[in-house]
Parts: C-alpha cells; sequence; structure tokens
C-alpha cells in the first residue's frame, strides 16, 4: 500500500478526471519517457496518467535535467487525438493551457497575487519557480500528446543551497501544510481538461487570465532563438499565444525560443 498515493485515490482518479489508465511508480526515469516509449500499450487505454514519486532522469525542455526531492508531483498525461478537444495541429496550446491550468491550481491553496506564469508555462510562487511543464507531441501511425509535469508540493526548499532557495520554492514553504498530492494532481485535471475545451478554437479564454499573471509583462527579455537573439519589453502574449516583444526595431511576437534573461 502506497500511503503517499492509496489506490481509492487511483479509483477516484479515473472516476473524475475521465481517465482510463493511472499507473502509479514509487520510482521511475521519467515519467514521459516512460508513456513515450509504451505508446503501443496505452494506445487502446487512453487518456493514461503515469504518476512516480522519484524520477532518476527526469527531464526538462532542451536538455535540462528536472530534479526534485520526496514530497514533489510528477506525473504525465498521455492522450490521443479523441482526447483533447483542440485539434493535432494546434496542440502548441496545451502547452500555455497547461502552465494557467497549475497556476489555477495553485491558486486555490496560495494567495492568487503570489502565483504567476513565465512563457510558455514555468509557473512561479512567491516569484520562484515551483513548476516545470514539458509537452512533447510523437506521430505513430495517429499523434499523441504527452504532458509532463513536476511541481514542488511537500518537497520543502527552506534547508536547500541559498542558491538553490533563491530559483524554487515549494508550495508547502507559502502554506506551511502539507498537502495531499492526489487532491492537488485531481485539481490540475479538471482544470487542463476545462481550459482544453474552452481554448479549443482560440486563446480568447485564457488570455485575460494569462494578461493579470504574466510574470514577464514590463520586463526587458532577452529571447534566443537558434543564431538570433531578440531584446526588449515584455507586452504578454497573442490570441496564438507567442511572445509579444516590444524590440528596438518594432514589435515582434515569437512562437519559439528560449528566455535567457529577464
Amino acid at each position: 500500500m502506497r500511503a503517499w498515493f492509496p489506490e481509492i485515490a487511483q479509483q477516484e482518479l479515473l472516476r473524475e478526471a475521465n481517465l482510463k489508465t493511472v499507473d502509479v511508480f514509487d520510482e521511475i526515469t521519467s515519467t514521459n519517457d516512460h508513456a513515450l516509449a509504451s505508446i503501443e500499450h496505452y494506445t487502446d487505454h487512453l487518456p493514461a496518467l503515469i504518476v512516480a514519486r522519484s524520477q532518476t532522469k527526469g527531464r526538462g525542455r532542451g536538455t535540462r535535467s528536472w530534479f526534485a526531492a520526496d514530497g514533489a508531483l510528477t506525473f504525465s498525461l498521455l492522450m490521443g487525438e479523441a482526447d483533447i478537444p483542440i485539434a493535432p495541429l494546434a496542440w502548441h496550446r496545451c502547452s500555455i493551457v497547461a502552465g494557467v491550468a497549475m497556476c489555477q491550481t495553485l491558486e486555490q491553496y496560495a494567495d492568487g497575487d503570489m502565483v504567476q506564469v513565465k512563457w510558455p508555462n514555468d509557473v512561479y510562487l512567491a516569484g520562484r519557480k515551483v513548476c516545470g511543464i514539458l509537452v512533447e507531441k510523437r506521430e505513430q501511425g495517429r499523434p499523441y500528446l504527452c504532458v509532463g509535469i513536476g511541481v514542488n508540493v511537500n518537497n520543502s526548499l527552506e534547508q536547500a543551497p541559498f542558491d538553490v532557495q533563491q530559483r524554487a520554492i515549494a508550495l508547502t514553504d507559502v502554506t506551511h501544510h502539507q498537502h495531499f498530492l492526489p487532491e492537488v494532481l485531481l485539481e490540475f485535471l479538471k482544470r487542463f481538461r476545462s481550459l482544453c475545451s474552452e481554448n479549443a478554437e482560440s486563446f480568447a479564454s485564457v488570455l485575460p487570465y494569462w494578461r493579470s499573471h504574466c510574470l514577464l509583462t514590463g520586463r526587458q527579455v532577452e529571447m534566443q532563438q537558434g543564431e538570433r537573439t531578440f531584446v526588449g519589453e515584455c507586452h504578454g502574449i497573442d490570441a496564438e499565444g507567442a511572445l509579444l516583444l516590444e524590440t528596438s526595431s518594432g514589435r515582434r511576437a515569437l512562437v519559439s525560443g528560449e528566455i535567457v534573461r529577464w
């Protein structure tokens, strides 16, 4: 029996989040890697949720690793075309939707003014990173989408090295409570599903929320896009989810790239 994720919680997730599969691991290399390597196994059992207490090779965007101590919530949601109201050609929207869904989730536990989102989907709490999201698409006869998330919940960073404390935080560091991980997860899954439906055609319904919770608005931002670098003041995102930068040569709408300074 897993005290941190009991069987009754798995059954509630299956029922309340409209899932077909919930697989829980005490340790795994990476929930995204497992999900994507097991598409053939899950293909008739989607949407599938893979949850891990510990990841030995968790991944972030690009070549980054994602490490989280015991008490973090790490999971991946694997979906097929029939599981997402957004068309596959617009699945890039799911990245921003996931970030907003996690912001709204954490607002249920912490002061909403403390929660912000950094393009495209990093979530910040009290000015420090609390959640990373990695969205990956695969074509294997048909399209599949994997949304991988690591969020610091009960893994307090109060005893972490000073430089880590300056960059990262856990929900418990703000609330001073331990939270039931399946409850936080269910809250996110419900919000993600709802936001996908609301934004199936455009980002119209999510834009007001983003604008009021954007970490970067008004800041000077440096964006690396391949060999090119763009520097300018952030003006949020547009209706397609592109980052808006007011540069010396005019406004740019950037749909990809890495923010290297802000």
